[in-house]
């Protein structure tokens, strides 16, 4: 993963005089405002214990809303063989992404037909619920975009207090290397009579687990 120790470009004194500076909020602080602005754009925030916590969530809420499917994306924190197993002793029929190593036909047909797509978020921004996605062959743009429903992990150290802390944790390199997706809420579309339209153009429910920073699991993927 990128560090994002990018340093940001300091212009001159004027400019930070011209720029008050706001208080840096703690990581709850932060978690406790991303799920309220979540909320606020028709998302679903769901807090996690642990890891193994956001696993049982994730199989609740498939059985919740009578989902027989999911595909899942290379964890960058999170150890996604291992949701991929507990999911399929449910009895969900799982679709694991990595396996497709980068045949990207075949995986876009074949998340046409998923019920549910479940990805890492890269970050997440705090004021605005926006969840950052960087896209790898482990993690394409499909897997947030195709299925009906879409879950996303995200720990609470990746969440940030805005765009630009964002863009800098993300780094350049990645930034001109991969597709960057934000996500804000479930797709939504004004018809013709101006009226919103959720779930046209991409997922029409957003349910994001929110998980306390842990170690990152044995053989996960990382941004390149």
């Amino acid at each position: 993963m990128n560090s994002g120790a990018t340093q940001e470009p300091t212009n001159s004194d004027d400019a930070h005089a011209r720029s008050p500076v706001q208080p840096e909020l703690a990581a709850g602080e932060l978690r406790a405002q991303f799920a309220a602005a979540l909320t606020a754009v028709g998302g679903h925030p769901i807090e996690a214990p642990d890891e193994a916590g956001a696993i049982e969530q994730i199989a609740a809420l498939l059985h919740s809303c009578g989902l027989r499917s999911a595909a899942l994306g290379a964890g960058i924190t999170t150890d996604s063989a291992s949701a991929a197993a507990r999911l399929s002793r449910e009895g969900f029929d799982v679709t694991d992404v990595p396996s497709y190593d980068g045949q990207q036909t075949g995986l876009k047909e074949a998340l046409s037909s998923i019920d549910a797509g479940i990805v890492e978020a890269d970050y997440g921004i705090g004021p605005t619920g926006t969840l950052v996605m960087i896209a790898h062959p482990a993690r394409p743009r499909s897997l947030s975009l195709l299925p009906p429903i879409n879950i996303v992990l995200l720990r609470t150290g990746r969440i940030l207090p805005n765009l630009a802390a964002a863009l800098r944790a993300v780094g350049p390199q990645t930034i001109a290397a991969h597709p960057m997706v934000m996500v804000t809420g479930p797709s939504r579309t004004a018809d013709i009579e101006k009226r919103i339209v959720i779930g046209v153009h991409g997922p029409k429910e957003l349910y994001v687990i929110i998980i306390p920073d842990g170690p990152a699991a044995p053989g996960s993927a990382v941004t390149a």
